[in-house]
């Protein structure tokens, strides 16, 4: 159950829940949001606060179990909106376990559509999504017309969710709109391999380490910077964008898997005077379809509607997780 909450948070008035508060993309919203001075409320399964920096309006830290319906009632009391970020991202964890992945990632969503009917508030929700939703047989650029096709457990339970928030929009419970979000890449906490590969290939290349590519690696990717996914939700927050629509948040620029490695191992060179080798390995047999995907998107619905756009080109991202990385080090080594 939640802790009570704090009489200054209800003396400000106006908190952003984010729900998991402690994730990749949580983490840094939370900061970027408490800098800018607004109330926040964050939550996580875990007993553990999130580290963030502090801002000058009130910060609360909530224990949660999502599924529980009276929770989501007390964590909208009062609040502005609801960022729901928290889920399981493991494409073989949910593949594996179908009805576990769906009591992590669906029931959550079913809690808040119904904490809403029952609470009389009718709250912003701004959902994390995917792109992956519409498979892999389209064509490029993807945008909000693409004909979804889901073919992982993983897809079909966040397009699951994005039925229920759209359901509750349109019978008035809530006010919703869903982000599906690419291949988001930036300094941060870890990530799953499953989503976070550029991160991981990045670190290894950090350390002189071999990057492993698949194949010839010719699958392309619309890898976008975790500034401007953060930037994307708070102007989904902001903006009057929230009638059930899901928007597609992408830099619509592709780029092989091979020539991304490439700019990672040119970029460590120049951060470090190693060179991290790229190995071609055989393409694993029991890779899924969906991993074998060619993606670009097309946010210019959320661009118009939203005034946001991507400004970080993926030399420079790549370049400013080196310099990010090389701080830390710094910094972790006390020099």
């Amino acid at each position: 159950m939640p802790k009570a909450f704090h009489n200054s948070m209800a003396d400000a008035g106006g908190a952003i829940v984010i729900a998991g508060a402690r994730g990749y993309i949580g983490s840094a919203l939370a900061r970027h949001l408490a800098a800018r001075g607004r109330a926040l409320r964050l939550v996580s399964r875990s007993r553990e606060e999130p580290i963030i920096a502090k801002g000058p309006a009130p910060v609360e830290y909530v224990q949660a179990d999502l599924r529980n319906v009276d929770n989501w009632r007390r964590l909208m009391d009062g609040a502005d909106a609801i960022i729901h970020l928290s889920s399981r991202t493991d494409l073989r964890a949910a593949e594996a376990d179908p009805s576990g992945d769906d009591a992590i990632n669906v029931d959550p969503a079913r809690a808040l559509a119904t904490a809403a009917q029952r609470s009389g508030f009718t709250p912003k929700v701004v959902f994390a999504s995917t792109v992956t939703i519409v498979g892999t047989q389209h064509g490029n650029p993807v945008n909000e017309h693409t004909p979804d096709r889901p073919c992982s457990i993983y897809d079909r339970h966040k397009l699951a969710c994005e039925a229920i928030f759209l359901e509750a929009t349109k019978a008035g419970l809530l006010k919703s709109c869903s982000l599906r979000l690419p291949n988001v890449y930036g300094p941060g906490a870890s990530v799953n391999l499953n989503r976070g590969i550029l991160n991981i290939m990045m670190r290894r290349a950090l350390n002189g380490e071999p990057l492993t590519l698949y194949g010839k690696g010719s699958y392309v990717r619309d890898f976008i910077y975790l500034d401007d996914v953060v930037e994307a939700f708070a102007a989904a927050v902001d903006a009057d964008v929230c009638d059930g629509s899901h928007y597609v948040i992408a830099t619509g620029r592709g780029h092989t898997l091979g020539d991304a490695y490439r700019l990672v191992a040119e970029e460590a060179f120049a951060a470090t005077g190693r060179r991290a080798e790229i190995v071609n390995v055989p393409e694993p047999a029991d890779l899924y379809p969906i991993e074998r995907r060619n993606f670009i998107g097309d946010s210019s619905l959320f661009r118009q509607r939203a005034g946001w756009r991507p400004t970080i080109a993926l030399q420079d991202g790549i370049r400013r997780f080196m310099a990010a990385a090389s701080a830390a080090h710094t910094m972790a080594a006390g020099e």
